[in-house]
């Protein structure tokens, strides 16, 4: 919606290319710039429609970003998946773990605009190159992939 309004549509304008997205998709991922006080991210929306949550994926390449949400939208519209908090993914590139959103109206903004009191989240959480969850690191990496609920899991990597 950002590039949308930048690129001269009006709020309602992009609101109304989003809800079309949605109707022929499904889904539309919602991408946000970073910069250097902000990690990039991107979002599902059209997901509450089917009375699933939408998701956000952090601190990833616009590509990576797209992919992963894409796989996770389909598993939900194509395969009737439910995604919960909780569950671990395996997925390619990496696997991903999956972590209630707290505040989802805070981070997922133009879904929030869209669905109002309605709005649930889940963050997908990455794992490194070494198959590591940010809690499992040593040294856990929040500015690349902050969190924005509590994670799923607190265990320790294994030795």
């Amino acid at each position: 919606m950002v590039c949308d309004i930048c690129n001269g549509m009006t709020q309602r304008e992009a609101r109304e290319k989003t809800l079309r997205t949605i109707d022929k998709y499904g889904w539309q991922c919602m991408i946000v710039e970073g910069d250097t006080d902000n990690t990039a991210f991107g979002y599902t929306i059209g997901l509450t429609q089917v009375q699933h949550p939408e998701i956000l994926l952090t601190g990833r390449t616009l590509a990576e970003t797209h992919a992963i949400l894409s796989l996770l939208a389909h598993r939900v519209l194509h395969h009737g998946r439910t995604l919960v908090a909780g569950m671990e993914v395996p997925l390619r590139p990496r696997k991903v773990a999956l972590a209630r959103i707290e505040r989802p109206e805070d981070v997922l903004l133009v879904a929030a605009d869209i669905y109002k009191g309605r709005l649930r989240g889940l963050q997908a959480i990455w794992a490194d190159e070494e198959g590591l969850f940010p809690w499992q690191q040593d040294v856990p990496d929040v500015l690349t992939q902050p969190l924005h609920g509590t994670p799923p899991v607190l265990r320790p990597k294994s030795g």
